[in-house]
């Protein structure tokens, strides 16, 4: 199950940018109609090209965003505890 999970995850993340892509795309042309009152055909070949660079936009931006919170920071255990007496404290500090 958890093999599948970056597929749906990338499956998921295109059908809802391109939805709302295309919902987008839908209301400019809507008020573009509305507005100037011509009566063009929905124009799908634009409306598939910005859904589909949004896509890859999130998709991209996602592996970014993944790869820098999944840094490998070093965790507690491996720092060693280092002992400092007051006196070598100020020592350090002179």
């Amino acid at each position: 199950m958890n093999n599948a999970l970056p597929a749906a995850l990338v499956g998921l993340t295109a059908l809802v940018t391109s939805g709302l892509v295309h919902a987008g795309y839908s209301i400019w042309w809507l008020s573009q109609a509305l507005i100037h009152g011509y009566a063009a055909a929905f124009d799908w070949t634009g409306a598939l090209t910005a859904s589909g660079t949004a896509s890859a936009v999130v998709l991209i931006a996602a592996l970014v965003a993944r790869r820098l919170f999944s840094s490998h920071a070093p965790e507690q255990t491996d720092i060693e505890p280092v002992a400092v007496s007051a006196r070598g404290c100020s020592e350090a500090v002179r």
